[in-house]
């Protein structure tokens, strides 16, 4: 359950502009994820891999998506997997 003494946001500002996001955030969260979404966007305009952002960002890959799903980003190195054979 959220904890209501901390103030919640629902966008956050990137490059000037604000970003809605999907669903409201810890306003302490939100002024970290404003600090690196530049970072987060030069990684991904540079073409690196998420698990290499995500070293860059001294974070995990599933840190990472979290803050590009609720931030609405597309990550444009995905490597797509499968589909896979069901006979060996």
């Amino acid at each position: 359950m959220p904890n209501a003494h901390h103030p919640y946001v629902e966008s956050v500002t990137f490059a000037g502009r604000p970003i809605p996001l999907k669903r409201p955030m810890a306003a302490f969260s939100a002024r970290r994820l404003e600090a690196i979404l530049p970072q987060i966007a030069a990684l991904n305009a540079a073409g690196k891999s998420q698990g290499d952002a995500a070293a860059a960002l001294e974070t995990t890959v599933g840190t990472l998506r979290h803050w590009l799903d609720i931030t609405g980003t597309t990550w444009v190195n995905v490597k797509r997997r499968g589909p896979y054979s069901s006979r060996a």
